[in-house]
């Protein structure tokens, strides 16, 4: 049986848009004329993917998505530059928004955690929590190991 993977589109076009992936690890990754490369991600791997675009009056979109590698087995949400898909854990649009997140992550990576080994429900919980315009919950060290001894022991 081969591997299921979810291709993820990477794109930089000068103060125009940017697709990138904030972190995660990909399985392997084809790059195309400098600009342009796709990262190819596992069943089950977390990866934060941004979508930001201008105009000629300044920043048209700005979207973030927390994303999990997806499986011929589960419904699939369809998210421009993934293919086919992927389980989406956080989406949040909107600079204002965008930024308060990319705070958050700020403060977790001074913790030396990996930010795709972040407990799945910490990033649907701050999906909610932005979108409703409330401040994310800090993301505590106690919080991840408690986590990561789920994980090896849930199946």
């Amino acid at each position: 049986m081969t591997d299921y993977l979810t291709r993820v589109h990477l794109h930089y076009g000068r103060d125009t848009f940017n697709y990138y992936v904030r972190f995660g690890i990909p399985k392997y990754r084809d790059d195309y004329a400098g600009r342009e490369a796709f990262e190819y991600y596992p069943c089950g791997a977390i990866f934060g993917y941004v979508r930001w675009e201008a105009n000629d009056h300044g920043t048209k979109s700005w979207r973030f998505f927390v994303l999990r590698g997806g499986d011929p087995t589960k419904a699939v949400y369809t998210i421009p530059g993934i293919t086919p898909g992927a389980e989406m854990l956080l989406d949040i649009s909107g600079k204002a928004r965008v930024h308060r997140l990319f705070a958050a992550i700020d403060l977790i990576e001074q913790t030396d955690i990996d930010l795709a080994d972040v407990a799945p429900w910490y990033w649907i919980q701050t999906s909610a929590r932005l979108n409703a315009s409330l401040d994310p919950l800090p993301y505590e060290i106690r919080q991840h190991h408690a986590w990561l001894l789920e994980r090896r022991v849930a199946p």
